[in-house]
């Protein structure tokens, strides 16, 4: 099911220029003066192209939604550019064995790890994007299933990857409880999401339809770093190392952009 609304492209400036200002409102108070000005000649100019125009803005459910987003999924894709350094840079440091590319999405991940020696099985709930991953990686064997109610076998894995999806899911207590299940003893879960800065400054998973011109969106619920490591706690796993990420990949606690957890049985 879609929900349709309009956003006016002065409102959009006038919200991104105002979150500019409360992020310097202590830190470089003479900055704020600029921003001021700028949302000045913007309420001036509201009512003028290219101020004036209305974007369609279009809610999908995260299955038909991430449907429609399948073929342009990989990129260019900002979400991506950070997550997969990261998360190619964490899964180095392992000993190929049995992965479970959980959410598994086009098969990015999978054909990482396939890259690197592991035996990998894929599962997404979206066929559209299980036939582009059985396409990138016809080695893999991939399964339609959720995360929350895996197709696989207890203790039968020794990696767990759950990328850029929790933002998606309202409670994330079942993900990591499937992921503690499958997972061997000693076994690793890891998991690159989005920020949940990132949400509170307004951001959120969307594509522009190439054939219609409107902005997609897919649900997204906020969560905090804590519900995520209590979920996983509770689940029985174990943290073991938690980053936060800039958008050029260095770690640092400056606006952070992604959240990595590394998570142990």
């Amino acid at each position: 099911m879609a929900t349709n609304g309009e956003l006016k492209v002065a409102n959009y400036l006038m919200a991104v220029e105002g979150l500019a200002m409360i992020r310097r409102i202590v830190t470089d108070p003479g900055a704020l003066e600029p921003r001021a000005n700028e949302i000045a000649m913007i309420i001036r100019a509201v009512d003028q192209p290219p101020l004036s125009t209305m974007i369609d803005i279009v809610r999908h459910e995260v299955d038909p939604g991430y449907s429609m987003w399948a073929p342009r999924y990989d990129g260019p894709n900002p979400a991506i550019e950070t997550e997969e350094p990261v998360f190619t840079e964490l899964v180095r440091a392992s000993r190929p064995g049995v992965a479970l590319d959980a959410a598994c999405g086009t098969g990015r991940h999978t054909a990482i790890l396939s890259a690197m020696g592991w035996d990998v099985i894929g599962v997404d709930a979206t066929d559209a994007m299980l036939e582009r991953a059985r396409s990138k990686v016809p080695d893999a064997t991939f399964h339609q299933g959720r995360m929350q109610a895996l197709p696989v076998d207890d203790a039968s894995v020794d990696l767990v990857i759950g990328n850029l999806i929790l933002e998606h899911v309202s409670n994330v207590a079942p993900i990591f409880a499937e992921a503690a299940r499958v997972l061997r003893p000693g076994g690793v879960m890891y998991s690159c999401e989005l920020h949940p800065y990132r949400q509170l400054r307004g951001g959120q998973a969307h594509f522009t339809d190439e054939w219609s011109g409107e902005v997609v969106f897919a649900p997204a619920f906020q969560h905090t770093i804590a519900e995520y490591v209590n979920a996983a706690v509770v689940s029985g796993l174990m943290l073991q190392r938690l980053d936060e990420w800039t958008e050029t990949g260095a770690a640092s606690p400056a606006i952070p952009r992604l959240l990595s957890l590394q998570l142990r049985r």
